[in-house]
């Protein structure tokens, strides 16, 4: 109803981003919006944070030196690789599964880690044995020309931080930003929606801290 009501007010569609966490919610969000103001001339950019950084790279990313190509890993993908490393390092991967070793990967990335520092992290044998996975599985997907989602977040804020006037080029783009479930994002997720944010945009979140469940992956309330 918001951005319905900011394009009813006369505000350019394509100048507003709203940004939630699933699929299933930004097929919903765009639905209504449709509904709602079906005269609308443009349409305004809604979708998830993955696919908005994922559209942010297709573009811009060769600055940084992602191909435009690049493939995105889904869950199986990821897992492959991490079983392909296993299997190089001589690891039984029966004791510690591929799956399960995604975890800690995926955490000592979005913590900016590199694999000295997940060694120098890890309380257990599990931990130490994905730092050991952790150069392989990335030197993997760079060789295969393919991010995970993860990547796709820290890619994007990479990029954005790689030179004022890519963030000014960005930023410039929306007057308004909407953010829903804001209570799920984690610091690389606030870091973009602060990259992305101009002197002069008007940023609307929405949330509530009762209701985080994803702090496992890095989620923080408190932000």
């Amino acid at each position: 109803y918001r951005v319905a009501w900011l394009i009813s007010q006369g505000v350019p569609p394509r100048a507003i981003l709203a940004v939630t966490f699933t699929n299933k919610a930004a097929r919903e969000m765009k639905e209504r919006i449709q509904a709602l103001v079906p005269q609308a001339a443009g349409t305004p950019w809604v979708g998830t944070f993955h696919s908005f950084c994922a559209r942010l790279l297709r573009t811009d990313g060769h600055l940084i030196g992602i191909p435009r190509d690049f493939a995105i890993y889904d869950d199986e993908d990821q897992t492959a690789v991490v079983r392909q490393a296993l299997r190089r390092l001589g690891h039984d991967e029966r004791r510690f599964t591929p799956r399960s070793l995604r975890e800690p990967i995926s955490h000592a990335k979005n913590h900016g880690w590199d694999a000295e520092r997940m060694l120098q992290e890890s309380f257990d044998e599990k931990g130490r044995i994905a730092a050991t996975v952790f150069d392989l599985y990335n030197a993997a997907l760079k060789q295969a020309g393919a991010l995970d989602f993860d990547d796709l977040l820290l890619d994007a804020v990479r990029l954005l931080q790689s030179s004022d006037e890519e963030r000014r080029r960005w930023s410039g783009r929306f007057t308004h930003i909407v953010v829903d479930e804001f209570q799920d994002v984690n610091e690389k997720q606030y870091q973009l929606v602060h990259l992305l944010a101009g002197k002069d945009t008007c940023v609307c979140v929405v949330g509530d801290e009762d209701q985080s469940i994803y702090s496992w992956r890095g989620a923080d309330p408190g932000i």
